[in-house]
């Protein structure tokens, strides 16, 4: 029992401290914000046309100036026998409730348009999930400080 709770410690503190230096990835002309993507940050998918195969980046960074808001940039990296799109769902848990959010990018085998979204989760430990909808693929998420 002893060895059970000191490994459950270890691990909390492990998250913790991922979550308060910011492993991971960085944020770029924002504040910082610390972060976790467990499963990366690109969705794998098939588009809406074709049965054509493609992949989709998602990142999300600080909103500047902007308490609790959290932007998320969703940019399509091409498509086999594009063009075709896809709805990136993101799904959300923080201070603010939780709530959802539906986004569409279409391109063909070249990358496309990012396209930012902003997410109110509010300040604090949050968490975000996104896939494409409907799902046809793994999803990503990231376990964050917002500012």
């Amino acid at each position: 029992m002893t060895m059970r709770r000191t490994i459950a410690r270890f691990l909390v503190s492990a998250v913790a401290g991922v979550l308060c230096f910011g492993m991971g990835a960085t944020a770029a002309q924002a504040d910082p914000l610390p972060q976790w993507a467990p499963f990366g940050t690109t969705l794998y998918t098939f588009g809406d046309a074709n049965f054509c195969t493609g992949t989709i980046a998602v990142g999300v960074e600080a909103a500047p100036g902007m308490p609790g808001h959290v932007l998320a940039h969703v940019t399509p990296l091409g498509y086999q026998r594009g063009p075709c799109g896809n709805h990136v769902m993101f799904g959300w848990v923080g201070s603010a409730g939780a709530r959802h959010q539906d986004v569409y990018v279409r391109t063909d085998a070249a990358p496309g348009a990012t396209v930012t979204v902003d997410l109110w989760i509010g300040m604090g430990p949050a968490k975000i999930m996104a896939d494409t909808w409907p799902i046809q693929g793994p999803f990503t998420e990231w376990y964050l400080y917002v500012p």
